[in-house]
Parts: structure tokens; sequence; C-alpha cells
């Protein structure tokens, strides 16, 4: 499985290849763009400046770098929908950034989609998790419209994730590992991400009040798994203990999340992904593999496992 990297500048750019990343990934907002529409209206689902690469001529110069070690850069292009007076700016936004020579677009719009196919077939384009991919059916209608790569959704467990890549053998599938783990479904989240702080809504403890007395016990269930995220820290995402079965189940690869981020943060978790693919790789005894992934949570992160910041939960046990 290949380790695919946030990048944020060219600074950390050499370090987060040498360290394993096998492909980066990035985001840039333009000038036009932030004038127009300002950098708090959405182009890649990050509002704060230290999350986009900040300028061209650096988007250049990472691109250069990777092609030189020989590994790929995406650029990301997610929100989950752009207005009609977005869209001009949209395309001609893509066709610079073709011109600097970026690898592939990870995408959502289904709109912006099919006509960035039709301006720029060399381009692969990716499905983002914001696509909301959630089965092979989806999959086939993306696939469909163009792409030939997706990442799934934070909330499939992985045995539903072995059946959508078996369903679909000709589309490249990624899932998350590390880091970012949210108590909602990211394609269908409405809450905007602007806080100059940096505390995002699914961060913020808040009461689901049902209208009616007579509670269904699933919705409770509900209520009371949303309460828990305010004694957990989302940036404690792991994921490490499904890599084995990720691996039987033919995924491309494992996306860390972290755009914005420091550079150390991101070293740390390609290398803490790199060790444990090598050694899912070799493991014979699942049980003894998932106390050492435990345990490098631990040293990670500094905080025990738990179900809400596992990405594969049904993984998770208690000690």
């Amino acid at each position: 499985m290949k380790i695919i990297s946030p990048v944020d500048n060219l600074a950390e750019c050499g370090a987060l290849i040498a360290a394993g990343a096998d492909e980066l990934y990035g985001g840039y907002v333009t000038p036009a763009w932030e004038a127009t529409f300002s950098l708090l209206t959405s182009l890649n689902q990050r509002t704060f400046a230290t999350a986009q690469i900040s300028s061209r001529d650096e988007l250049v110069g990472i691109i250069d770098q990777a092609h030189t070690a020989g590994i790929r850069f995406n650029l990301t292009l997610n929100a989950p929908f752009y207005t009609d007076e977005q869209i001009p700016y949209l395309l001609d936004y893509v066709a610079d950034a073709v011109s600097t020579g970026i690898d592939g677009l990870i995408l959502a719009d289904l709109s912006l989609l099919r006509s960035v196919r039709k301006r720029f077939p060399e381009v692969e384009l990716q499905a983002s998790t914001l696509a909301h991919i959630g089965n092979s059916l989806s999959a086939r209608v993306y696939a469909s419209a163009g792409l030939s790569r997706m990442i799934l959704p934070r909330h499939i467990p992985v045995n539903e994730i072995a059946d959508i890549v078996q369903s679909c053998p000709d589309i490249e599938f990624d899932v998350f590992m590390l880091v970012g783990k949210c108590p909602n479904t990211e394609g269908l989240c409405t809450f905007h991400h602007s806080s100059p702080d940096r505390a995002w809504p699914c961060e913020i403890p808040y009461d689901i009040e049902p209208m009616r007395e007579d509670v269904p016990e699933a919705f409770a269930r509900i209520i009371a798994n949303q309460s828990s995220w305010s004694l957990t820290d989302r940036r404690h995402g792991c994921g490490l203990c499904a890599v084995p079965a990720l691996q039987q189940a033919g995924i491309h690869g494992v996306k860390l999340v972290g755009r914005g981020a420091p550079g150390r943060q991101k070293i740390k978790n390609i290398q803490l992904a790199k060790d444990f693919i090598k050694l899912a790789a070799a493991a014979e005894d699942f049980g003894s593999y998932r106390k050492k992934a435990m345990a490098a949570h631990h040293d990670r992160f500094g905080s025990p496992c738990s179900p809400n910041v596992c990405y594969y939960p049904e993984y998770y046990l208690p000690d």
C-alpha cells in the first residue's frame, strides 16, 4: 500500500519524501479566487492560510521535487459543490494547475468533475471523501464520469471496504489512516470549518435534544456517542490495527490527514504508517501485531485507544 501524505510548503517537501511518502497532495488558493470569493469560501475544504501552498511558484517547486523523487502530486479541489458563478474561475484554475504539471485532481462536485474530464483528459481524477462514495454502485457512477481512483469515507467498516474493492476491480481505492477522525459523515456534513482558532464544530460539545419523549434506543445511542466526543481528541485518529485487513482487501493507499499541521507531525505519521505496513506484511499473529499497534498509538499521541478515534472501530478492544 502506498503512503499518501499532505504537503503545505516547499520547505517540508523533501523531508516528507525522505520519511517515506509515496505520494503527496495539497491545496493552493489563487489570488484571483481569494480576491473574488475570499479564503473563507472553501476552494478545497481548508479555510486557513497555513493549509494552503502559498504561491504558484511554490506549487511548481513542490511538483518538481516530487517528480525528481519519482512520486506523484495531486491537487485538492474538493468542496462538495460550487456555484455557477464559480465554475469559470475553477476551469481557469484547473487549466493553470495542469500547466504546472500536477498528476491528479481530487474532486467531489460531479458537475465540475464532468467538465474537467472533457477539457483535461490527460489528468487523473480522484473522488474525494466529500463525494461520499459508500458502496459499489456510487463508485460506478463516479467511474462512469471519468474517475479511476477514489478515497472512501471514514465511517465504512473494513468488510464493506473489501466488498466495494472486489466489486470494482478496475478502480483504485484509498482509505484514511492517522489523525483527523471525525464523528460526522464528511460528505453529508454541513458544518462550516472557518473558526480562526481552528476549533471545528465537531469538536465543540453540544447537546442533541429529541423532540419527543419516547426516544428509540438507536437514537439514544447516537446522543450518548456525540456526548462522548468531548472526552476524546479527534487529532488522535488511528487505524493501524486494520492495516493487515486493508492490505488483504486490496487497498491502493493509506491517506494521512494533516493539511495545515506542522511538518514534524506529518513526518511522524509517515514513519508510523511505513513501519506498520511493513510489520503487517510480515506478521503471522494478529494478536501480537495489534498489541504493537496499540502501544505505538499511545507512544505517538500520549493517550489510550478509543473507538471514537479509531478509524476502524470494529478492531477496537478495551485493554
